[in-house]
């Protein structure tokens, strides 16, 4: 295929096109994001973030959470309003360094390829793989069941969960997509439906209290630290745009699908913490995520009577599940941009070769699968050396380590991405208006600094410090091996982000 890419003619390959309809990248990016697990993560690790860190002055403190995620919504809204724009415009396995390439240049645009790989990456490692295993690891003794050679076990399971992901990715975007949209659809039906019972069950103790500050004192910098965290439950929302070169009408449907991931994500994840809050209450929210891992397990048990263990059963079989599909989509979007990389010849072309029947990146699905192994091990096997024979506090941590290292990174995109499109549109001769192309992204871009700069002055509690001062270091790397390139090798740059459909 012969396109003109910006002032050369050159032939560019590209994925298999029309594969997929609006309700695949939904479900790509609403699985992404993993209702299920994030709503035994995030608000759990929210919940004991906030106890380790300002527990002393609000005890109590986690009964906020459904406010802290709701405004944590908005600002990914806000954080998602750039690309919407872009996604009109741009169709690109590349996605965000696609859109910064043609705004902010070339050199921008590899700092975003970086960036960009790296936070799926972790995430894929982080809240995919690890996350699974510590779900696991701190589950099944909650149900009776003792892991044998706990200290290790874990290895080849998160191995085996790799291939398992990796197969299926390797199998094709149809199949693969198609096991993740019947699946959420059961786990999103499933989670809406089981927390109006729970709130229904105690509606005696309803109150719209958790969703005001009064619970940490309406501490205005407490509240933003908090959603520094918790905006990474949201990260799934821009999950359509790696897919957008192998989605039906792609300057339509994927926009489409930011919306409605929103409001799916939205409802689906702050109406589960809400219940969370009401089932456990106020004056007990002092051990929620802290006395046990995974309270959520507790109030399914407790809440549905004679019904409680087989909806417990239910839960556990889709929360696992969700990490599995999560670790699917996050796998298929980073071999994507791999491919994306390749084929512009940023990096080694040979990572662009795709199966002459799926049209799937078949060598970058592989690379991904080698890397996530062995920062999965290494991550698991420090934290297990930090947490000694507490392999279920390890791997919960080393997971989290993974996601507040992503945190940070993940905003620099954004960033880039906010500043890239007033350009982009001048560039294009487009019509600029002020208050969606500059105010928006402008407001996005301040939240987003301060963000970082709260949560170095925060100095959080251990271990959440070491992925702030981690993703520091790793972005550090990433601006050095950018200016390498630029200098040295700039020839490599020529067709970053040159592709569109």
């Amino acid at each position: 295929m012969k396109l003109k890419v910006q002032e050369t003619e050159i032939v560019l390959k590209h994925l298999k096109k029309d594969q997929l309809g609006l309700r695949h990248a939904v479900s790509q990016a609403v699985s992404l994001n993993a209702p299920g697990g994030t709503i035994v993560l995030y608000v759990t690790s929210t919940a004991a973030l906030m106890f380790y860190t300002f527990g002393t002055a609000y005890p109590n403190g986690a009964f906020a959470i459904p406010l802290i995620l709701l405004l944590s919504l908005v600002i990914y809204g806000l954080m998602s309003f750039s690309m919407y724009e872009f996604s009109r415009e741009l169709s690109s396995s590349g996605g965000y360094y696609t859109f910064v390439s043609r705004g902010l240049g070339s050199s921008a645009g590899y700092l975003t390829s970086l960036s960009y790989v790296s936070y799926q990456i972790l995430s894929f490692t982080g809240f995919g793989i690890l996350g699974f295993a510590a779900f696991i690891y701190g589950v099944l003794p909650a149900i009776g069941i003792t892991l044998p050679y706990q200290n290790f076990l874990w290895i080849p399971v998160v191995l085996v969960f790799i291939v398992f992901v990796s197969s299926l990715i390797y199998s094709g975007i149809k199949p693969s997509l198609r096991y993740v949209l019947y699946t959420i659809l059961i786990e999103i039906t499933f989670f809406i439906i089981t927390s109006v019972a729970i709130i229904a069950t105690h509606h005696s103790e309803l109150t719209l209290k958790p969703f005001t500050a009064a619970p940490i004192g309406n501490n205005p910098l407490l509240l933003s630290t908090m959603m520094i965290y918790a905006i990474g439950t949201f990260v799934g929302i821009g999950g359509a745009l790696p897919v957008a070169e192998e989605t039906q009408n792609p300057k339509r449907n994927v926009p489409l699908a930011i919306i409605i991931t929103i409001l799916i994500l939205g409802v689906t994840i702050i109406l589960s913490s809400y219940a969370q809050m009401i089932a456990w209450g106020e004056v007990n929210m002092a051990g929620f995520g802290v006395v046990t891992p995974y309270p959520v397990l507790l109030i399914y048990q407790n809440s549905f009577g004679a019904f409680g263990t087989a909806l417990l059963a239910v839960l556990i079989i889709i929360v696992a599940n969700s990490y599995f599909t999560a670790t699917v989509s996050l796998g298929t979007n980073a071999s994507r941009v791999l491919f994306s990389m390749s084929r512009e010849k940023v990096i080694d072309e040979r990572i662009s070769r795709m199966h002459h029947r799926t049209g799937v990146p078949t060598n970058a699905v592989v690379l991904i699968a080698i890397i996530s192994a062995v920062i999965v091990i290494t991550t698991g096997i420090v934290f297990e050396n930090l947490y000694p024979g507490q392999p279920v506090l390890a791997l919960t941590y080393a997971s989290i380590f993974l996601l507040i290292l992503e945190s940070p990174i993940s905003y620099l995109i954004h960033i880039l991405t906010n500043t890239s499109l007033v350009l982009y549109l001048k560039k294009e001769g487009k019509k600029i208006r002020y208050f969606r192309h500059l105010i928006i992204p402008g407001i996005s871009t301040l939240t987003l600094i301060f963000a970082i700069v709260v949560a170095v002055y925060f100095n959080l509690s251990v271990p959440y410090i070491y992925g702030i001062y981690g993703a520091m270091v790793w972005i550090a790397v990433i601006l050095a091996i950018t200016i390498v390139i630029r200098t040295k090798y700039k020839e490599k740059l020529e067709l970053i982000g040159d592709f569109s459909l």
